[in-house]
């Protein structure tokens, strides 16, 4: 029976594909090449094609440019792919559990919480290990998404679903003020500001292949978690009654759900920063390219959101040379105008 729904659901989406899903992941798959060459290319000393392609072919420990190509940019190349598949994959999972077109884990306050945890981290024990900083992260951003969801689910009852939706980003909005005030009263009361602004403004500038080894693995268990509730995401798309009608085991799936926005988002933001607005972008567009069946939208707005970061990045290079731009202002400069047209809309389209 389940089986004859998602038929019907899938038949019932196919009308609203722009592209086939299989051809977007071929495209997205081999945009990666010239993206990534891109990248490791660009900077304030310019490095050529031709000498990028030397150094992965031919590599001379005696270059400098080589050593430039491979230790240095392309772990931040290879790092800004996996944080911002990470964002763009919570985001979408959000959005499917929740239904709600606003849910992101920077909007929500999962990218607060972990932000704030690391604060922390920074304040009280320094010392701990790199997972060990991840899996505080994870915890922070825990903590953030049930502080918004309190604060935005008090008082009466909304009066329409898009009523909700937008009280509840209001509430990851202010929760996210709150605890970023309270960050920078730890900051200054233990003299740590210089070190978490470097944190902030660095982003994925100053990442290393220790930073690919660490987050790597959480990525993939994150990647393989959303795949996993994919099925399920696309059933609650016809809504939790007939979800459950179906069978569909609903708490099971938004407990694993939120474990998995849990793990991907504290694991970028621990490596990468709190880099907004790519949670709330990619599953959108991902849905309009490609219609709403979730096993395709976890994987294309993987391929999406890391491709995104990426040319961010590469941006964030060019903007101000030699100096750089944060990426986040590059990422927010595309995303308020999003939020805000997301904002106004009635929210009736489905998730």
């Amino acid at each position: 029976m389940i089986s004859q729904t998602e038929v019907m659901h899938s038949a019932a989406t196919d009308k609203k594909r722009r592209i086939a899903p299989s051809l977007l992941v071929c495209l997205l798959a081999a945009a990666f090449v010239p993206c990534v060459i891109l990248s490791v290319a660009t900077g304030a000393a310019h490095i050529s094609t031709a000498t990028v392609i030397e150094a992965f072919l031919h590599y001379k420990a005696d270059s400098i440019q080589h050593y430039t190509v491979l230790s240095v940019r392309l772990p931040r190349a290879l790092t800004a792919i996996l944080a911002g598949a990470c964002f763009a994959i919570s985001g979408a999972i959000m959005q499917g559990l929740t239904r709600n077109p606003l849910a992101s884990p920077s909007i929500m306050g999962v990218s607060a919480g972990s932000s704030f945890a690391i604060v922390l981290v920074f304040a009280f024990t320094p010392y701990l290990a790199y997972h060990q900083i991840i899996l505080v992260s994870m915890l922070g951003a825990a903590c953030g998404t049930v502080l918004v969801y309190g604060v935005g689910t008090l008082g009466a009852i909304s009066r329409s679903q898009h009523y909700t939706n937008v009280k509840l980003a209001l509430a990851g909005a202010t929760v996210s003020a709150l605890l970023g005030a309270f960050a920078e009263g730890i900051q200054i009361y233990y003299g740590i500001s210089q070190n978490i602004m470097l944190w902030y403004a660095a982003g994925i500038s100053g990442v290393k292949w220790l930073d690919v080894r660490v987050i790597l693995p959480w990525a993939i268990g994150g990647f393989v978690s959303a795949l996993v509730i994919s099925r399920t995401l696309s059933v609650l798309a016809l809504g939790e009654e007939m979800a459950v009608g179906l069978g569909q085991r609903i708490r099971a799936t938004k407990l694993l759900g939120a474990l998995t926005v849990f793990v991907l988002t504290g694991s970028a933001v621990a490596v990468a920063g709190p880099i907004s607005f790519i949670g709330l972008m990619v599953p959108h567009l991902a849905r309009f390219l490609i219609g709403v069946n979730y096993r395709w939208i976890v994987p294309c707005s993987g391929l999406l959101g890391g491709l995104l970061l990426l040319l961010a990045d590469t941006l964030s290079r060019l903007v101000n040379m030699p100096r750089e731009t944060p990426v986040g202002i590059i990422t927010a400069m595309l995303g308020v105008p999003f939020f805000l047209y997301l904002a106004r809309k009635d929210g009736r389209g489905n998730l």
